[in-house]
């Protein structure tokens, strides 16, 4: 498994001469920095940062963006700070995977290093490969320092099973994350209420497919897709409160393949999918499908984020009366309301010990948590994307909101809500939406029942925990074997390539063959660290 070769590409790189340092402008490695404070006698930050150009190299692939230099905003952090940073990716790369063990065997690590995955990053520190940060954050990182005081679940995130930080998370303010919209318009022309269980979505999917909302005389309508249906094909599982991860239950740490709720989404699903309720290429449309299936006046229902309503200022003028909504989540089999995605501290970037200057490195990271750091990260340039209003309110211009993307999509191609260390605040979001979107972030912010905070962290719908380094080549090694392989049975049951009840006995005891039983211990043991720690926090 991937993870399982890291530790042998480090000694590798730990072994093979230092190549990736931090450089002036004009040539060679950079000194040490000279001790000059972070802050002023004043407490501003002081800038430049360096006193010369200097260059670092740098890993980081976000959303199959590599990392550019050259984005706006970027260009303007260099010109505050004297810093720049280079990129070893190309930008014609965006299988980060595929670059970031390239990197690793090449026996070269950049300067600094941002991935995907917090094990992975926190696995490459206790082998060598990262610096531990906390002397680092203790003495140059003062806004980092009096984050991870001010916020236990940000310190919580950045520490590793063995006590040190090896990495600056990303750290979110806002608990939600995903909402269900719907098509309102379609609701209204066929005379159809708001769903409010799984069993009146099933209804109302059901009219959208056969009662032709679109008026184009095609039964050509898509009632539920998931652009996500790629990355997170249990999505809809969530219908019936399951999915194909684990999950904690009272403090017990389950499987969800093997509960009773498993079997009831997966066989709903079944039909839905037969039925013609869901995309037939759920699997396979990709980022963009949403953008194809709205577009073409085909696609009903979604979960998805906030940018969803966007398609209410761009698409009337194509599609008069185009109405996205935002609804609650249906209530499941048992009658609760629940909305499985929350946000969490993410990945952000560490320095590895083949940087020359790490005490630059952190005072960049350091000031992208002060006021002009995070403004910049969030909102992009005052004056070209954004401007503060006579209440003293920062809005965005008509370039970010009536562009050709959504606002975020806007903000990422000039380098702003970038995956690095940063504060990311949501306001930006509040600011960027329309009504209906305002709308449903106030109804879900007013409801957290709705949401599971006992829950642990999730990625993508995957379970984002810390392991005890005894455990942790062996999960990686047990669920190599498993997670495939169950998401090949998933797909091919919706696909009707085989049949769930027939095979499901079978699937369970494969499961326990391949170490299921196992890997529930060690989930549970790094659960029970986690609850833990956050104490210790």
């Amino acid at each position: 498994m991937k993870k399982a070769a890291i530790a042998l590409l480090v000694l590798l790189c730990i072994a093979m001469p230092l190549m990736a340092g931090g450089s002036k402008e004009s040539k060679g490695a950079a000194a040490a920095a000279p001790a000059t404070p972070t802050l002023n006698e004043d407490g501003t930050f002081h800038l430049p940062i360096a006193d010369e150009k200097t260059t670092f190299s740098i890993f980081l692939n976000f959303n199959n963006m590599p990392f550019d230099p050259n984005w706006a905003v970027w260009q303007k952090l260099e010109e505050l700070t004297n810093i720049r940073f280079q990129s070893v990716i190309s930008q014609s790369n965006s299988n980060e995977d595929e670059a970031f063990n390239l990197m690793l065997s090449s026996g070269n690590l950049a300067d600094v290093v941002g991935y995907v995955n917090a094990s992975d990053l926190e696995k490459l520190g206790r082998d060598g490969g990262l610096l531990p940060l906390n002397d680092l954050i203790d003495e140059y990182a003062p806004h980092i320092k009096a984050l991870m005081e001010e916020d236990p679940a940000f310190k919580q995130y950045a520490t590793s099973t063995d006590g040190n930080i090896y990495f600056i998370p990303k750290n979110q303010t806002l608990s939600f994350a995903e909402f269900w919209f719907i098509r309102g318009d379609w609701l209204e022309k066929l005379g159809l209420e708001v769903p409010t269980t799984v069993d009146e979505l099933y209804d109302v999917l059901t009219a959208f497919r056969n009662e032709d909302p679109n008026g184009n005389g095609l039964k050509d309508e898509i009632p539920l897709f998931d652009r996500a249906g790629w990355k997170m094909p249990d999505e809809y599982l969530y219908l019936w409160d399951t999915s194909i991860e684990f999950y904690v239950r009272d403090g017990k740490v389950t499987y969800e393949p093997l509960e009773e709720n498993f079997k009831t989404g997966v066989r709903n699903l079944v039909k839905w999918y037969q039925e013609g309720l869901i995309d037939p290429e759920i699997f396979t449309r990709g980022p963009k499908g949403r953008d194809t299936l709205l577009a073409s006046n085909v696609g009903g229902c979604t979960h998805d984020w906030i940018s969803a309503v966007d398609y209410n200022t761009k698409l009337p003028a194509t599609i008069p009366g185009f109405k996205m909504i935002g609804i609650a989540p249906p209530a499941d089999q048992n009658g609760v309301v629940k909305e499985r995605t929350m946000r969490y501290p993410g990945v952000g970037w560490g320095i590895s010990t083949q940087c020359k200057d790490p005490v630059t490195v952190m005072k960049f990271m350091d000031f992208l948590f002060t006021e002009e750091g995070s403004a910049l990260m969030n909102w992009g340039i005052e004056g070209e994307s954004y401007f503060v209003d006579e209440n003293g309110s920062k809005q965005f211009f008509d370039t970010v909101l009536k562009s050709d993307q959504t606002p975020v999509g806007y903000l990422r191609s000039i380098g702003a809500l970038y995956r690095v260390g940063m504060n990311q605040t949501g306001e930006y979001e509040l600011v960027s939406t329309n009504d209906e979107g305002r709308a449903v972030i106030e109804m879900y912010e007013s409801h957290p029942e709705w949401y599971d905070l006992t829950q642990p962290p999730y990625a993508d719908g995957e379970l984002d925990m810390k392991y005890l380094p005894e455990d942790e080549t062996r999960y990686e090694r047990i669920m190599g074997q498993i997670q495939p392989y169950v998401e090949e049975k998933l797909q091919g049951w919706i696909l009707g390539t085989s049949d769930f009840d027939t095979d499901y006995d079978s699937f369970v005891k494969e499961l326990h063959t391949r170490g299921i039983d196992e890997a529930i211990e060690i989930n549970q043991r790094a659960y029970d660290y986690y609850i833990e720690s956050g104490k210790a926090n």
